[in-house]
């Protein structure tokens, strides 16, 4: 795995750039699309979206280890481009897993539900780790790239990410779900992981 890894991530959404600017760059709004929930998610957030980010309106913002977040506009939908540079066709590339590219990946097509499903909504998120096998898990397919896949069931997108050495993650986004519906969400996808990490 390579935290040095260039890449490129594109990510179509449907929301004008406007709308999509504000997610990127609200911390409030940040936090119901990106990672997961964790005692330091607000932290992280501060780091990455403002003490390191260099925010040029309406469509570019300039991340750490320089990377660069790009928004195009295309009719009532906006692309989303997160790049690290470097040469993506390298041999010492291939078959490479990347965190920081996976990472996106997860978190683009979690802003691209959120969008989609309830723009303004809160949002619960269920995270589990470890030994695991790439499988489709229920629902219908909402991403797939090499070392994950997303799906989308019953108000809940789940995501599915195996590295090469067979090191797993889960995370699944509830939308402003009841005490009672994320309790029994968690029940579910502990069953599910149960089988995955097998």
């Amino acid at each position: 795995m390579s935290m040095d890894k260039p890449f490129r991530v594109e990510v179509t959404v449907d929301a004008p750039r406007d709308v999509v600017w504000r997610e990127l760059t609200e911390p409030e709004r940040v936090r119901h699309w990106f990672g997961w929930e964790y005692d330091g998610l607000d932290e992280e957030i501060k780091v990455i979206f403002e003490e390191h980010a260099e925010l040029l309106p309406p469509d570019r913002i300039k991340m750490s280890m320089d990377g660069l977040i790009e928004l195009e506009e295309r009719g009532p939908q906006t692309l989303i481009r997160v790049t690290k540079p470097g040469d993506l066709d390298a041999l010492e590339w291939k078959d490479v897993y990347g965190d920081i590219e996976e990472g996106w990946i997860t978190f683009l097509h979690q802003l691209r539900y959120r969008l989609a499903v309830a723009p303004d909504a809160s949002r619960r998120t269920i995270f589990r780790t470890g030994p695991a096998t790439m499988v489709d898990l229920p629902g219908e397919l909402w991403h797939s790239s090499r070392f994950q896949r997303g799906f989308v069931a019953d108000g809940e997108l789940a995501v599915l990410g195996v590295k090469p050495n067979g090191d797993g993650m889960l995370v699944v986004t509830l939308i402003d779900p009841s005490e009672e519906a994320y309790a029994a969400a968690e029940v579910r996808w502990d069953e599910v992981w149960a089988q995955l990490s097998k």
